[in-house]
């Protein structure tokens, strides 16, 4: 992967750049000699976060993980900002444990997505992550919360930081936006208190040597955990009916979807047996509307698909809107490779004894 290799575009990115670099580092430092100080809300917090711009799968292990904890009997709560939604200056329940009270364009398809996977715990989405988990524990009596995408998020004290990288980008190059993929410089790994590398079975055998010799070097002495994605086949959008991967497999299809990295989710497809003859593609997040609707109808029409694969998060910012050829969604999930020991991790580090065991199952 290739970042700004343009000399011009590298002179037009470099002011901006620095400061982002340097406000970051700065509010680092602030927080690493107590001038800035985190909120502690009385309940655990577990944060769920990376480092590098784009998808590591925050979502998935975040549902992994809340199923996990409702599961051992505690009361879940997920606090996310909701990106993408309109309503994020104050709490918004997504969820309240019995069904969905805001749809993606209020609250962000990331909140939506994972009130639809976790309906028995309660998703609330706020700009301010303090005030979104306060008004979980107040409001529905949550015991823990799950902080999504949390890593830069220091206003709320975690009792557990998990930080996640994609097997598939590692640290990049290693610098920060907009000259490498990283939010924060490669040395913030320290803060974390386990890494969790996800990928492909193929992708993690082949970037964990690497990995593990990065964290040696900047002597990094966390665990670190592997989760293999993997895929369960296909939901037929608009009827929730699931579908096995071999019933389409050798169909045209015409893949879209607002994803930050389309083309691994097209690399997918392929690798499931389908013939992906066109793709098209939006910025992440995307809203879709008659404009979006519009061009992936004529761009199925002059691909001669068959039918339409999307992601599950683009699934939840469809409206009612029927295409005249089936429509899917793929779906996948994490898997921890070593699940007992990435459990007795989380559970020594969170509670003491006389707490449920976070290895038992209901």
């Amino acid at each position: 992967m290739h970042y700004l290799e343009n000399r011009w575009l590298r002179a037009l990115a470099t002011p901006p750049g620095l400061l982002f670099a340097g406000g970051v580092n700065l509010r680092n430092a602030l927080y690493r000699r107590g001038w800035f100080k985190a909120k502690r809300i009385g309940v655990p917090v577990v944060s769920v976060g990376n480092l590098n711009w784009g998808g590591s799968g925050k979502t998935p292990f975040t549902v992994f993980l809340a199923a996990r904890f409702r599961d051992a009997g505690r009361r879940v709560a997920i606090a996310t900002r909701g990106y993408g939604g309109s309503r994020r200056d104050i709490p918004v329940t997504v969820s309240d444990g019995s069904g969905l009270l805001a749809d993606a364009a209020a609250a962000g398809d990331e909140a939506v997505l994972l009130a639809s996977f976790l309906p028995s715990c309660v998703v609330v989405v706020c700009r301010d992550r303090v005030a979104a988990a306060q008004f979980a524990r107040d409001r529905y009596g949550s015991d823990l919360i799950l902080l999504d995408d949390g890593f830069q998020h220091r206003r709320l004290h975690r009792d557990l930081d998990l930080l996640l990288i994609s097997a598939s980008h590692g640290l990049g190059n290693g610098r920060m936006i907009p000259f490498g993929p990283l939010r924060e410089p490669a040395d913030e790994l320290r803060r974390a208190d386990a890494v969790v590398l996800t990928g492909t079975a193929s992708e993690l055998s082949a970037t964990s040597p690497r990995l593990r010799d990065e964290m040696s070097q900047r002597r990094l002495r966390v665990p670190l955990f592997r989760c293999v994605r993997r895929h369960d086949g296909f939901l037929r959008v608009f009827t929730e009916e699931p579908i096995p991967a071999a019933a389409l497999k050798g169909m045209r299809t015409l893949a879209f979807s607002g994803i930050a990295h389309p083309g691994f989710f097209e690399s997918d497809l392929r690798a499931l047996g389908l013939e992906v003859v066109s793709a098209v593609r939006f910025r992440d997040h995307q809203a879709y509307g008659p404009a979006q609707l519009d061009r992936i109808r004529a761009a199925a029409r002059s691909a001669r698909a068959d039918l339409l694969v999307t992601t599950e998060k683009d699934r939840v910012r469809l409206g009612s809107d029927l295409f005249p050829i089936p429509l899917y969604a793929l779906r996948m999930r994490l898997v921890a490779e070593d699940e007992e020991s990435l459990w007795s991790f989380v559970s020594g580090r969170l509670f003491d004894s006389s707490a449920p065991s976070l290895s038992s199952r209901a």
